[in-house]
């Protein structure tokens, strides 16, 4: 997704589900390890200074593209 292929990782995080033999609670479980993940990406671009987004930009106005996504079962 941090390089434009929404689609990308909509087909992959569809597949991925759909080959899972317990659904219950992975959207949750998903959610949390995305944003989990990007707290650290966020945190190295930043003492990095490597910010390749809008340095203006809230932690959660930035992440809240990642918690959007969604996946079909």
């Amino acid at each position: 997704m941090e390089n434009g292929e929404e689609e990308l990782a909509q087909g992959f995080l569809t597949a991925y589900a759909q080959g899972m033999k317990a659904k219950e609670g992975f959207t949750e479980r998903f959610r949390v390890h995305m944003l989990h993940q990007q707290v650290l990406n966020w945190g190295c671009a930043k003492a990095m200074k490597q910010v390749t987004w809008d340095d203006k930009l809230s932690f959660a106005t930035w992440a809240q593209k990642f918690m959007d996504i969604e996946y079909k079962q």
